[in-house]
């Protein structure tokens, strides 16, 4: 409840701001590369390259603008040392080790950004983003639950660049840092000992778009 609160308020904040501007809309789709990794104690580190694509809808005026997207991500997260002991009670019968086991996380996230134009054809971006699981593929069936190793959803901050290129053609990179502690089981007792171990998302996003108006 307080994630939709902050992105309440934030998106009503930017609107107040470019309400006051004359704007322009724009509406487009996107695809590109989503690089992440889990910041955790027991998950390997190094950005896994995947997929993301999804729209934007925004309102551009001279010098200040909001937008908001509907994007579809996949990040793959990797087993490292130390996950077998702690998360031993989570495995699949007949599975007694999942070190280098990949996890494959699709998520929807919306985030709501604040555009400030630098140069006519360059755009600085910041604001929140919610982030919510739509499933969790565990190819090698490792764990009875996979999807149950991470919380339903996320609030993250985004930090970015958007250039405007001729032809209605854009392009840009973002990185996004996750706000809240994705670890379902974080503070939950597993055999005879508690688990604690806090991750946070960390993203780098390259893309480029085109504009229908």
């Amino acid at each position: 409840m307080k994630r939709l609160f902050t992105t309440i308020f934030a998106v009503a904040g930017i609107c107040t701001l470019v309400s006051a501007q004359k704007t322009g809309l724009d509406l487009g789709v996107k695809v590109g590369a989503n690089l992440s990794q889990i910041d955790g104690k027991y998950w390997e580190n190094g950005y896994k390259a995947n997929f993301l694509g999804g729209a934007f809808l925004g309102l551009q005026g001279p010098r200040f603008g909001v937008q908001i997207e509907g994007i579809f991500s996949q990040s793959t997260y990797v087993a490292g040392e130390g996950f077998n002991e702690l998360y031993k009670d989570f495995f699949n019968q007949g599975k007694d080790s999942i070190k280098g086991g990949s996890f494959q996380v699709n998520y929807m996230s919306i985030p709501v950004l604040l555009n400030v134009k630098l140069l006519p054809f360059l755009k600085l971006q910041a604001g929140p983003q919610y982030s919510g699981i739509v499933n969790v593929k565990d190819k090698e069936r490792l764990l009875k639950d996979a999807k149950g190793l991470f919380k339903s959803g996320s609030l993250d901050g985004v930090l970015g660049v958007w250039i405007d290129l001729p032809m209605r053609f854009n392009a840009g990179a973002r990185y996004i840092i996750g706000l809240s502690n994705i670890n379902d089981n974080d503070g939950v007792a597993a055999g005879s000992q508690e688990i604690s171990d806090a991750w946070r998302q960390k993203t780098l996003q390259i893309h480029v778009g085109y504009g229908l108006f």
